[in-house]
């Protein structure tokens, strides 16, 4: 994890500005997924208005007119993306969680995966970190409305766990956006060498023994 301010290409980009190069996608992926990977790939890297479609057909190797029967408009695809690499991650977690686990290894499990998620996925949290003036609305609208996702998922979490007496009570809220803030931070603050799984084992711990109910915390039990 080794992200940068730079003010040339929004609030926050990697270190490596160099787009990867936009190569024709094969193997067994859906014409849809090519599509989007290759529009991800573009809009992340360059300027809104010098991505066309006619480019994103071609990275693609679709013919345009599939590129449209897929989506109407440059507008529709560049919402889909942001939508689609947002969803992905819920997806995951849930089709990879214990829902019977016990909370904290569900706080845990989310704590890991949302930030191996975007360190394997820099090109999304580009575009995520990037400003676009002339889609502000829409994009503002559909990030924040998955922020909003965001917010729950963890103060349930949260909640979940101070009612049954795993983690201290208190403002559930306010912890929640400890939580998120602290992985934000990770994500495109801290500058590290170490391995990424090292970093996001050591937060999850940070994250737990902060809501911890044992001697660092307010010496509640837990309930049996």
């Amino acid at each position: 994890m080794n992200m940068k301010r730079s003010a040339a290409y929004g609030e926050f980009r990697p270190p490596n500005l160099t787009p990867p190069p936009v190569s024709t996608p094969g193997g067994q992926s859906s014409k849809r997924e090519r599509i989007l990977s290759s529009g991800l790939r573009l809009f992340a890297y360059e300027q809104y208005q010098a991505v066309t479609m006619d480019r994103v057909a071609e990275a693609a190797g679709v013919a345009k007119g599939t590129l449209y029967l897929y989506f109407q408009s440059k507008e529709d695809l560049y919402l889909e993306i942001l939508s689609d690499g947002l969803e992905t991650i819920s997806r995951t977690y849930y089709s990879t969680v214990d829902p019977d686990s016990p909370v904290a290894d569900r706080l845990r499990h989310a704590v890991h995966l949302t930030l191996d998620f975007y360190d394997k996925r820099r090109d999304l949290l580009r575009l995520m970190a990037s400003e676009e003036p002339r889609m502000a609305q829409a994009r503002n609208r559909l990030i924040q409305g998955w922020r909003d996702r965001g917010v729950r998922f963890f103060n349930n979490l949260v909640d979940e766990g101070m009612v049954a007496g795993v983690f201290r009570g208190g403002d559930s809220r306010l912890a929640t956006y400890a939580i998120m803030g602290a992985m934000r931070s990770v994500m495109l603050y801290y500058e590290s060498r170490r391995p990424t799984e090292e970093i996001t084992a050591e937060l999850c711990e940070f994250v737990i023994q902060a809501l911890d109910t044992g001697p660092m915390g307010n010496g509640r039990k837990p309930k049996a």
